[in-house]
């Protein structure tokens, strides 16, 4: 497939104000050709200033598109971004992160170079306040002694075969094969929906040029209560 593929974003989020702006420049401001884009931000009916910051990135950006998730919960956001969207290639893409100019670019090469169901790359923490106790939280998320061998976390100098990836990126047709997201789990619902891709005979692929910043939560209550639920990254 010699055309440059149509690729899909999909952005679940709620209360996101902090972040979204951020999130969407990174992908408007990506290498990827826009024509051949489109971004779609599932909201979790937010009240705070999210919507309003989402609007103004609207002028000028008619590839993004605007969808309303009542449930509120991520797994329903991503499928509901899934069955709206229109691309050969779906990524999910968190509001907390921002995205280097060619991420998009490097998935799609990935995805198509090595025959991979789902590429992903790899996370440069940041804390999302500055301060002692934020720098040391995105330092443990970044080590192998926190978060043991989770190399999309810990990084990785050659492209590696994995379980799972953050994100994800994925070939459309693999939720024709394997279906959606378990809208019953409240976390983790990307590493339970990736065993289920590998048990069909898919395969991940991690690919240490992609490249994404994640602002981890910087005050120990809010990552305490993250990690009870087994997940420290919303």
């Amino acid at each position: 497939m010699d055309e440059i593929p149509f690729v899909s974003i999909v952005i679940p989020c709620r209360n996101e104000e902090g972040f979204i702006g951020a999130c969407l420049e990174s992908l408007l401001k990506g290498d990827y050709p826009q024509d051949r884009l489109e971004v779609l931000v599932v909201d979790g009916m937010s009240c705070d200033g999210t919507r309003k910051i989402v609007a103004s990135h609207l002028q000028g950006n008619p590839c993004i598109r605007v969808l309303d998730n009542p449930s509120k919960t991520t797994p329903v956001a991503m499928n509901l971004g899934i069955r709206a969207s229109r691309g050969d290639v779906v990524i999910i893409a968190s509001a907390h992160a921002r995205f280097d100019r060619k991420y998009i670019t490097r998935c799609v090469e990935a995805i198509r170079r090595y025959g991979a169901d789902n590429v992903g790359g790899i996370m440069r923490m940041l804390p999302r306040e500055p301060g002692l106790t934020g720098n040391a939280i995105a330092l443990s998320l970044s080590h192998r002694f926190g978060v043991g061998n989770s190399y999309f976390r810990i990084h990785t100098d050659e492209p590696r075969w994995v379980d799972t990836v953050f994100g994800g990126c994925y070939r459309r047709e693999v939720f024709q094969r394997v279906g959606f997201f378990n809208e019953k789990l409240a976390r983790s619902q990307d590493m339970e929906f990736n065993r289920r891709l590998k048990k069909a005979g898919g395969k991940t692929l991690l690919a240490p040029d992609i490249v994404c910043y994640y602002y981890a939560r910087s005050d120990l209550k809010s990552f305490k209560c993250a990690a009870g639920r087994r997940e420290a990254l919303p």
